[in-house]
């Protein structure tokens, strides 16, 4: 991928999204429902979530790995995602999805994730929902809202987008990108989702970086956001968007606080 061409792009997203952004509504009040502090140690709280496994998508180059203590573990507070290039079982890179699928879902309310990115290029990590329904009607139509993609790469942003799909079916997103902050690597940020039956806006820390209204879509589109989604906790590798991986950085870490999910008081 060329880096110069992306930063132009990058660039020239932000300040499109800039120029049109929209008023958010007032907000409500919320009340915590569910949720993992990490408080624990072990392996993730299989209550609470399960596991993505194999190679999923986008031309990563990772393998996922479930119940494997070397690429998701619990310590010192902390869900700790790993990327490692151990050719573990023949694959070259093992990582982890941590995903809520089948234990928990969520439609309309907060959701808020307090992380640390990982440091180098060709680190992908997310925090995003898909639609529960994703295994019936199919990706995009079941309607993906990423909370949280960082790219190594362009390592002072993060991303907040929905992808959804159009009239034909395919995968029509909406991007906005956060303001330049240096610190994503070493300092813990909160990255928030706020999700009612009208809009649904990206935080990061308290700043507002994006906005996407109902009324801006079409009733199709819209649709796809108004079923229950379940969550994502991700670090993969290289990919369409990774792009090139630096094997020198190796472990990639991707260090989760806790997850939070609110519901509207």
């Amino acid at each position: 991928m060329n880096y110069s061409f992306l930063v132009v792009a990058l660039f020239a997203v932000f300040f499109t999204a800039c120029k049109h952004k929209a008023e958010p509504e007032p907000k409500p009040a919320y009340k915590l429902v569910w949720g993992d502090e990490f408080s624990y140690t072990g392996l993730p709280d299989s209550t609470r979530w399960t596991y993505e496994v194999g190679f999923s998508r986008n031309k990563e180059a990772q393998y996922y790995y479930p119940k494997r203590l070397q690429n998701s573990r619990v310590e010192n507070g902390n869900l700790v995602i790993t990327a490692l290039n151990d050719n573990f079982q023949s694959n070259p890179i093992s990582s982890a999805s941590v995903i809520s699928k089948g234990k928990a879902e969520f439609l309309y309310g907060k959701i808020e994730v307090r992380a640390k990115m990982p440091d180098g290029k060709g680190a992908w990590p997310a925090i995003w929902t898909l639609g529960k329904n994703r295994d019936v009607v199919g990706w995009p139509a079941c309607g993906e809202i990423d909370i949280m993609e960082w790219l190594g790469l362009a390592p002072q942003f993060v991303f907040g987008s929905l992808h959804k799909a159009d009239a034909s079916g395919k995968d029509a997103p909406l991007i906005s990108i956060s303001p330049a902050t240096t610190d994503l690597s070493t300092t813990f940020h909160t990255y928030t989702l706020e999700w009612s039956e009208t809009q649904i806006l990206m935080y990061i820390d308290d700043f507002n970086y994006a906005i996407y209204k109902a009324s801006d879509l079409t009733p199709a589109e819209w649709q796809q956001f108004t079923k229950p989604h379940y969550l994502l906790l991700n670090l993969a590798l290289g990919g369409t968007s990774g792009g090139f991986i630096d094997y020198t950085k190796f472990p990639f870490t991707f260090t989760i606080d806790y997850v939070r999910y609110y519901k509207k008081e």
